[in-house]
């Protein structure tokens, strides 16, 4: 099975994908993250070395989110703004 993971170099996405990988031997893993200031590659460590995890970094409102959800059986979704003013912001 491919799994697409947003936000899976945050705390908790990169847990979650860790643990799919272990307990999901055959599975692959797309990870999308925007890596702000809640996602860090280094949380990822030994899954992106592995060869079943692939990483792109991209924001969840950029229409190429499409085209990696077309090769994906399933979507896990961990992306957010966890900080209340920034999500109430334009910016990004």
């Amino acid at each position: 099975m491919k799994v697409l993971v947003t936000g899976g170099a945050g705390f908790i996405g990169s847990n979650f994908v860790h643990h799919l990988l272990h307990a999901h031997p055959s599975d692959e893993v797309m990870v999308v993250d925007r890596l702000t200031y809640a996602g860090n590659l280094r949380n990822l460590g030994t899954a992106l070395q592995e060869g079943r995890c692939r990483f792109v970094r991209l924001d969840i409102c950029d229409p190429a989110v499409r085209d990696i959800v077309k090769g994906c059986d399933v979507v896990v979704h961990f992306a957010a703004e966890s900080h209340v003013d920034r999500s109430m912001g334009t910016e990004k």
